[in-house]
């Protein structure tokens, strides 16, 4: 589809989000939202590879890309960065929409269809490794990696963007790189343009949230994320890829990946050869059932209905 961008900002309580659409305004809705320490500009393959008649609304999620953080001291939680989805869906005025979450914005698309019962046409989850699902035996690790970690470095996680020390473009450039081997050389500079700020000869400083690093998420056991998770009549589709069921990143919510632990029988379950940014380096392994989704729902992906 024709990539020109619409970008402009809208107000939330706390500051402005960052917006990015494709298509026409008149389509039916599609909300992108990004992973941890992402940006929007991470669907741009993706939304190249989908069907036209959708219109595609990319949001920076808080403290991410050009959007303004939430408001400096306290720990961010999961249902804070809820409301900043459901900020977007209020500004649009959506009465019903479809979302596309990737990683921990996957995470926060499952949690806004539990917040929001009703919200969601259709659900689709890529690579939505689960860091929250907390085992009764691992309750006290979980505390002390969010919450004693977090007061301990409490002057380094707040840290505001123009006290951020300087690192040479060329360096946070390969570091992008190391961290997501996947992308190619311009994908990470659009990702890095995006997560920084000029600082002068060469150099840049990073904007986004440290916070991010520890969004506080509920200490859920797997049974009780399964119980949540499951009972959902949603239309849902799963995309998980290869390498990430290798490393057994879903070991503690493997049920979610199961389309016979839904009672409904409202997901779906694909997999796709690539790493966690396969939707960035492979969008076209992605593509293929997301547009069948988009258009057809649980059908389209059943070989009822083909695009």
């Amino acid at each position: 589809m024709d990539l020109t961008e619409h970008e402009w900002y809208i107000q939330a309580p706390w500051g402005r989000i960052a917006i990015i659409a494709w298509g026409d305004c008149y389509d039916p809705p599609v909300l992108l939202v990004h992973g941890s320490m992402d940006s929007a500009v991470s669907f741009r393959p993706l939304v190249s590879k989908l069907p036209k008649n959708f219109y595609y609304i990319g949001m920076d999620l808080p403290g991410n890309g050009k959007s303004d953080r939430f408001l400096p001291g306290l720990m961010i939680s999961v249902y804070d960065m809820v409301y900043s989805v459901h900020a977007v869906v209020k500004h649009f005025r959506w009465k019903t929409y479809t979302l596309i979450g990737h990683s921990f914005g996957a995470y926060l698309g499952q949690f806004y269809n539990l917040c929001y019962p009703g919200r969601l046409d259709k659900l689709v989850n890529l690579d939505p490794i689960n860091f929250f699902a907390v085992p009764p035996e691992e309750f006290g690790r979980w505390y002390h990696v969010f919450f004693t970690d977090y007061y301990k470095n409490y002057d380094k996680f707040n840290t505001q963007p123009e006290n951020a020390p300087k690192i040479k473009w060329t360096e946070a450039l390969q570091s992008i790189k190391s961290s997501r081997p996947s992308l190619t050389e311009e994908q990470a500079a659009a990702v890095l343009e995006r997560l920084s700020m000029p600082a002068g000869d060469g150099y840049v400083k990073y904007t986004y949230d440290l916070r991010m690093k520890r969004v506080n998420g509920p200490a859920y056991s797997p049974e009780h994320i399964k119980q949540l998770f499951t009972t959902t009549k949603t239309p849902i589709l799963t995309i998980a890829c290869q390498k990430s069921l290798k490393r057994k990143l879903f070991r503690n919510t493997d049920f979610l990946l199961d389309e016979a632990e839904f009672p409904g029988r409202n997901l779906r379950f694909r997999t796709v050869d690539g790493t966690h940014d396969v939707h960035v380096s492979h969008p076209e392994r992605v593509a293929a059932y997301v547009g069948q989704f988009l258009v057809y729902g649980l059908d389209g992906l059943d070989n009822k209905a083909k695009l």
